[in-house]
């Protein structure tokens, strides 16, 4: 397995990524919504590994939905940085991971451009159980 430290720029958000694909053989995405797009989104994960969310300050962790309100983007509230996009249902989580918070950004790949305009909130929920990164979320650690 390979470990991936990273955190939004004041420190309030950590992210430990774990996974079985090494930096430079990853998959990155660049999804092409509205949102990603404006913030520069280059988004991984890998269904065999692991992501584990920490925020120190709960009030500063913002949740902001739009769409479907199926993910919950997670960024600061302190410094603006967006980390993951994260989804839940019941005791499933399924979280990806900015390659733009992690300490060894540099040595991921150019992303692909993806385009998911048309999903249903079923089709999201699939494609986020098979293809993104078991997830959890702390709160206040």
């Amino acid at each position: 397995m390979h470990h991936f430290h990273g955190s939004c720029h004041c420190g309030n958000l950590e992210v430990d990524y774990n996974t079985s694909v090494a930096a430079e053989e990853s998959a990155v995405r660049a999804c092409q919504c509205s949102f990603c797009r404006k913030h520069d989104a280059r988004a991984i994960s890998d269904p065999d590994g692991s992501i584990l969310i920490t925020a120190h300050d709960p009030n500063l962790l913002e949740r902001y939905r739009f769409g479907l309100a199926v993910l919950d983007f997670l960024f600061c509230r302190k410094c603006g940085v967006y980390v993951s996009a994260y989804t839940q249902e019941g005791d499933a989580a399924y979280a990806n991971v900015m390659i733009n918070v992690l300490d060894d950004r540099i040595r991921f790949p150019q992303p692909n451009a993806v385009h998911l305009d048309g999903e249903t909130k079923a089709d999201k929920w699939q494609r986020h159980s098979e293809r993104w990164t078991p997830a959890k979320l702390t709160i206040g650690i």
